[in-house]
């Protein structure tokens, strides 16, 4: 979702500060994949069916006043369970639907709604990232995603064929805990079998990736695939997804071929250095 305006930073690290991570853990939206054409486009195409016209500027501003307002339940310990799950959706969702003025909409809507997310066609793949995390895998590391995501995120990474990149899918809704709570990075350093000392986590929030990871110990990484929203010229500065500033000492990526870059293996073949 938006972000605010950067604040100037010292220059990227051209390699990343520490050992060689063994394992990889990354975020999910804005960092691999993000809705498409848009989260109001899919909305609409579900409110639609349901006989409900909105405007489609007026439905970014409720889906993003909605998203800034945060959960309605605490980043954890929660219930992890499909239907628990389904309920946190039904009532961000609802929120959303009283935002716009809209009047309260029948069950078949919100399932509606969740299996509309859960198709192929609402998803962009970000074009680097297929290759780079083939690289990442074929140059030895381990790779995991740790994500604050419904229930049914890895059916929807199967759908994507990013699954299989991935030895483990660390899932808020299936963990009982949101980033930036270090209830979940700490869940997924036990399924790796790790220390925090051998990770590194990549995302796109300040807030739930940067000084999630860093509650946990683990090395964090900010990818900002927009950097043009914030009018600069590179990533020398930034704000993240979230709009919170990111302390100088963090790398900041554009995409998964800086993440190669950082950890100093090659680009795939026909991927230009910057």
């Amino acid at each position: 979702m938006p972000s605010g305006r950067a604040a100037r930073l010292t220059l990227v690290p051209a390699k990343l500060d520490g050992p060689r991570p063994e394992v990889i853990f990354l975020d999910v939206g804005d960092t691999m994949v993000r809705a498409h054409p848009s989260w109001a486009a899919v909305y609409r195409h579900v409110l639609a069916g349901f006989g409900v016209v909105v405007d489609e500027a007026r439905l970014g501003v409720a889906l993003e006043h909605t998203f800034g307002e945060g959960g309605d339940h605490p980043e954890g310990p929660f219930e992890a369970s499909a239907e628990a799950s389904y309920q946190r959706l039904k009532s961000f969702d609802a929120r959303v639907l009283a935002a716009l003025g809209q009047s309260p909409q029948p069950d078949d809507f919100f399932r509606a709604l969740e299996s509309a997310f859960g198709e192929r066609s609402a998803w962009w793949v970000f074009e680097d990232v297929p290759a780079a995390l083939a690289t990442m895998r074929e140059s030895g590391f381990r790779l995991g995603v740790i994500s604050n995501w419904s229930w049914s995120a890895p059916e929807l990474l199967h759908t994507l064929e990013l699954a299989r990149h991935f030895e483990m899918l660390v899932i808020s809704d299936r963990v009982g805990y949101l980033k930036p709570h270090s209830g979940i990075f700490e869940h997924a350093l036990a399924v790796a079998g790790i220390s925090a000392a051998q990770a590194i986590h990549v995302g796109d929030s300040v807030r739930a990736d940067v000084r999630g990871a860093r509650s946990a110990g683990i090395r964090p990484v900010l990818i900002d695939r927009h950097p043009d929203a914030h009018g600069r010229p590179d990533v020398s500065a930034a704000t993240g997804g979230d709009g919170c500033a990111v302390d100088a000492d963090v790398p900041v990526i554009r995409d998964l071929n800086g993440l190669l870059d950082l950890l100093d293996v090659p680009r795939p073949p026909g991927v230009a250095a910057p």
